[in-house]
């Protein structure tokens, strides 16, 4: 009735668990406060935004995206408004790391579906992430262009804000740790020389 679609709105979500490389301190086990670093805000919690996609689990075709805010303790939240159902691949961007698919599809829809990609490399289609510790996974950092490698063609835009001493809320701070300096080279370099790229159907 009219009072029930007032007070009550359908949506699907999905409850993630993930790590950016460059982002992760090993020695606290979590991933830095990129944000407040780069002076967006003053959280001691919030890492950065990801886009979190559904993909038909046959076309691979996209169905729908929304925003998610990542938290220091690699939880992300993915409220998808339009409540999708059905089979999909779970795709998550991020503006300096590779495009990273869950392995498989997963089932979403009224009951929310919880996914860790932290807990091992096969989580990630094609294997595609690299061992931060122990048991702890995370997506490569270094794709800065967003063309599904990490490439010669990053090697510019770091090489310009390393130049020019930038600092702030920058996809070419690595580390995250609000300035573009020589600690964010090697990060690009061994992801480069391993010929790191996006795996996905």
């Amino acid at each position: 009735d009219n009072a029930y679609s007032l007070t009550n709105t359908c949506s699907s979500i999905v409850n993630l668990r993930l790590n950016v490389q460059g982002y992760y301190d090993a020695d606290a086990h979590a991933m830095r406060a990129v944000m407040a670093n780069q002076g967006v805000g003053s959280s001691a919690t919030d890492v950065d935004d990801v886009t979190v996609e559904l993909r038909d689990s046959i076309t691979n075709a996209l169905v729908v995206s929304t925003t998610a805010r990542l938290k220091t303790d690699g939880t992300a939240t993915a409220t998808f408004v339009t409540a999708p159902s059905g089979s999909f691949y779970i795709a998550v961007k991020h503006r300096n790391a590779i495009q990273t698919w869950s392995a498989t599809a997963q089932t979403v829809g009224a009951t929310p579906l919880t996914y860790d990609f932290t807990t091992a490399a096969n989580k990630a289609y094609g294997d595609n992430m690299i061992q931060l510790e122990s048991g702890v996974y995370g997506f490569y950092s270094g794709d800065l262009n967003q063309d599904e490698a990490v490439d010669i063609f990053d090697f510019p835009l770091l090489f310009n804000d390393n130049d020019n001493f930038s600092s702030g809320y920058l996809s070419t701070d690595l580390n995250g740790d609000g300035a573009v300096d020589i600690f964010d080279f090697p990060l690009l370099l061994n992801n480069n020389d391993n010929f790191i790229y996006s795996s996905h159907p």
